[in-house]
């Protein structure tokens, strides 16, 4: 299995993962081999990637933290919050207890998820298209903060509060312009000024809730916070920036990065990362990019990858060094043997490929 960018897809190509769309309906069923109708019928409902199984990756297994069951609950309790307080856009309404313990509960879950696979690295997931990128970077936003939670040593109980609060902190957002959300290109400076009160819409939403404890009320509130004082809606600085905030502060700018978005494509997670460790310790906290490098998954297993031998190859499986992973050799359009780069040290990735 290997996740492929829609453009890349082709005709007699094997869906490998269920897709979904914006109704949460079941859109493709894994195992249909794609003709150009389902493809243009992929391309309407905006979905960008696609995991297939072919030829070189057929002994590939990518399985998500989370389990897409969970993740597809979340998507339903979500997308209601969302539609009701758009629905209602002149007027400011509190999530109801019944969808927080809900969420809690599916929280919870995350957790059990995060502790069975304690050993396995992050890598995000898709199972729904670009329409449906603000719930499913709730979710991601969510999973990635509980991974460096854990590494950092948090016990359950507050992993629970990182987690719902990670995954309430861009609620808010339903109450911003949809225009705005979705604008293709860079906001200007009054429309970003609109975009910024999501933190405290959402927290409006929350802040009467007495099934969320303050620590999770702070991450809604305080998740766009910089340690600079540059962040917002306070400017808090440094210490002032409880550590969960400080933790979904990370999760969020990766997951934005590294995720296609209206107005932008996704990085690489090694760019992505590069990125975030360039403002460790001024913007963001040193410990938690730390925590990120060492629970993200810079070459996810079914990655197509050149290397400076001048080999194509795809990542089988991944070693503790996380930018030498074991590789595939194709050749013939087969993997003809395998490269573990941690036997093979004059050898290196080059880049990262979508079709050969």
């Amino acid at each position: 299995m290997r996740l492929l960018g829609i453009s890349y897809v082709k005709e007699g190509d094997v869906v490998a993962k269920n897709i979904y769309d914006t109704k949460l309906n079941l859109l493709v069923t894994a195992g249909r081999k794609l003709d150009n109708n389902f493809i243009k019928k992929l391309k309407k409902a905006n979905v960008t990637y696609v995991y297939i199984d072919d030829e070189i990756s057929k002994n590939i297994g990518i399985e998500s933290i989370v389990d897409d069951t969970f993740k597809l609950k979340t998507v339903s309790i979500l997308k209601k919050i969302y539609e009701n307080q758009m629905k209602n856009q002149d007027k400011l309404i509190a999530i109801t207890d019944g969808d927080i313990s809900d969420l809690k509960d599916l929280i919870d879950g995350f957790v059990d998820d995060i502790y069975a696979s304690r050993e396995r690295k992050y890598f995000s997931t898709e199972i729904m298209g670009q329409d449906m990128y603000t719930y499913n970077h709730c979710i991601e936003v969510a999973i990635l903060s509980l991974k460096i939670g854990h590494h950092m040593g948090l016990d359950r109980e507050r992993l629970n509060r990182l987690g719902i609060g990670a995954l309430l902190s861009d609620v808010g957002k339903a109450k911003v312009p949809q225009e705005l959300i979705n604008k293709k290109g860079l906001l200007n400076a009054i429309e970003f000024e609109e975009v910024k009160k999501h933190v405290l819409y959402g927290y409006n939403m929350i802040k009467g809730s007495v099934n969320l404890t303050p620590h999770s009320k702070q991450v809604v509130y305080m998740h766009h916070e910089k340690l600079d004082g540059t962040g917002y809606p306070e400017g808090f600085k440094g210490e002032n920036i409880p550590l969960m905030a400080r933790i979904v502060a990370v999760a969020d700018i990766f997951d934005a990065i590294a995720s296609d978005r209206t107005y932008s494509n996704r990085r690489s997670v090694g760019e992505t990362i590069e990125i975030l460790r360039a403002v460790a310790g001024t913007k963001l906290d040193s410990d938690v990019i730390f925590s990120l490098n060492a629970v993200v998954e810079v070459y996810p297993p079914g990655t197509l990858v050149e290397l400076t031998n001048g080999v194509t190859g795809i990542v089988i499986s991944n070693n503790p060094s996380p930018t030498r992973p074991i590789v595939g050799v194709i050749t013939d359009g087969i993997v003809s043997e395998e490269i573990n780069m941690m036997e093979v040290l004059t050898v290196f990735i080059k880049g990262v490929l979508q079709r050969i």
